[in-house]
């Protein structure tokens, strides 16, 4: 029984945080009801009609704050019922004096305040008027005598309701205390359950995740292939999240070497889903299709990923796509045909770094769509083409938290050209960023030409 009352109003709808309240309105209001209603029959006894309105006052308030609990008015319950209280024991202590310790429950409403209320100028505001009340009625009641002075053998019924008070604000705070310890440890209880469930969800994701790695990573080159590819080559490839939005493709036919990078909307699983699709693209256009010109190629991406977004001709509501640059190798010839979509290339030739520029334009949907263009460059034995993402560049770090920048960037390839970049990018990349969090994939391909 007592149960159904406290649970009076909850539903799972509501947050934990407030169905503990309620609770707690309940508790209160029950408590007032019931002590109201036990008192009464001391003020018929002594024939007292004040303390008889005033306990019925209260004890009718308390089941108005049942019913409004139970229609989920539950500030207005809150409310509705700490007021009436602060009535209740500021008109019995002017009523019967100091005697009778009805002004320390004004020190309760306190804790009550603060317990069911969210806003702090709430809490502030009732706590300010408890106090004000609690000193308010000392100072009045030593200087002028209660309104009620001709209770039968007086000062011995005010002391023995005043005692009685006394034990009673004993045992309200004492079940305060007990509910609330009950309450914390369900609270615990609870809380360490949804823990359980969300570390076994979590578990599941993650293995998920890192089965989803093995995948991306088969889809890749494996670095024998690169390095049998492009001897002396070198990969930073470095996911912010297990699995990557960024990737790197490569392909030979009889007559040219393909390589690209490409760094897709987003990282984590929704970018490396991006990544496959483009990867499985790049293989149908090249392989299946026999597409070589690299602008040509962009051109067939940018139309497969439109497509396999587009199901219903609402290309304008879909973003997706990535950035990437392409590069067509001739060794027989020594020259290399570029095309990109936002994403340069840097090609270093003894001392001197020279930036690929690219196309202004994602491979994907866009509102001016315009044909990707290529361009074709003569190398020399040795030289090194660096493909990469805006990870490395943009990575915050050093003495001020600031971003690598391309600058740097351009600096470290080119200082570094006849050295192990292999071994270098990433310890450059770590000490740069610290202890701060990696902000985005990396994906940074040296090919040694």
């Amino acid at each position: 029984m007592i149960a159904q009352i406290l649970n009076n109003g909850i539903t799972t709808e509501n947050p934990d945080s407030l169905n503990r309240k309620i609770r707690i309105g309940n508790l209160i209001a029950l408590l007032t009801a019931t002590i109201m209603f036990c008192y009464t029959p001391i003020y018929f006894y002594y024939h007292q009609p004040a303390g008889i309105f005033n306990n019925g006052f209260f004890f009718l308030a308390s089941l108005v704050t049942f019913f409004l609990i139970h229609r989920k008015k539950y500030r207005q319950a809150f409310f509705f019922h700490v007021c009436c209280g602060f009535i209740y024991f500021i008109e019995g202590t002017l009523a019967y004096g100091l005697q009778t310790n009805l002004h320390f429950y004004l020190l309760i409403m306190c804790m009550i305040s603060a317990v069911m209320f969210d806003r702090r100028k709430t809490i502030q505001g009732f706590i300010a008027f408890a106090i004000l009340s609690f000193f308010g009625l000392i100072t009045w009641l030593n200087l002028h005598k209660p309104f009620i002075t001709d209770l039968e053998q007086s000062e011995t019924v005010q002391t023995i309701i005043g005692n009685v008070n006394l034990l009673l604000l004993f045992m309200i705070s004492s079940l305060f205390i007990l509910f609330f310890k009950e309450d914390m440890l369900k609270s615990q209880k609870h809380i360490l359950k949804q823990k359980q469930v969300i570390e076994a969800k979590n578990k599941d994701m993650l293995d998920s995740i890192q089965y989803a790695q093995r995948i991306q990573l088969a889809l890749l080159p494996g670095r024998n292939n690169l390095q049998t590819l492009f001897p002396g080559s070198f990969l930073l490839f470095q996911p912010k999240d297990i699995v990557s939005g960024d990737f790197y493709w490569i392909f030979q036919n009889e007559q040219y070497r393909f390589v690209a990078v490409g760094d897709c909307t987003g990282h984590g699983v929704p970018g490396a889903l991006m990544s496959v699709l483009g990867i499985n693209l790049l293989n149908e256009i090249v392989e299946n299709k026999g597409v070589l010109e690299p602008a040509e190629i962009l051109n067939e991406l940018r139309s497969g990923i439109i497509a396999a977004f587009d199901k219903e001709g609402k290309s304008s509501e879909y973003k997706d796509g990535m950035d990437i640059s392409i590069l067509r190798i001739d060794r027989k010839v020594n020259t290399y045909v570029f095309a990109a979509a936002n994403n340069g290339v840097y090609h270093i030739s003894g001392q001197t770094l020279e930036e690929r520029k690219a196309n202004r334009q994602p491979v994907g949907y866009s509102h001016d769509l315009k044909p990707f263009t290529q361009q074709e460059f003569p190398f020399q034995t040795g030289d090194l083409l660096v493909l990469f993402t805006d990870g490395f560049a943009d990575q915050f770090g050093g003495p001020k938290g600031k971003k690598f920048r391309y600058k740097n960037f351009q600096e470290l390839l080119l200082n570094n050209r006849e050295k192990d970049l292999q071994k270098i990018l990433p310890e450059t990349f770590y000490e740069w960023k610290g202890e701060l969090e990696q902000i985005d994939d990396i994906c940074v391909l040296g090919i040694r030409l």
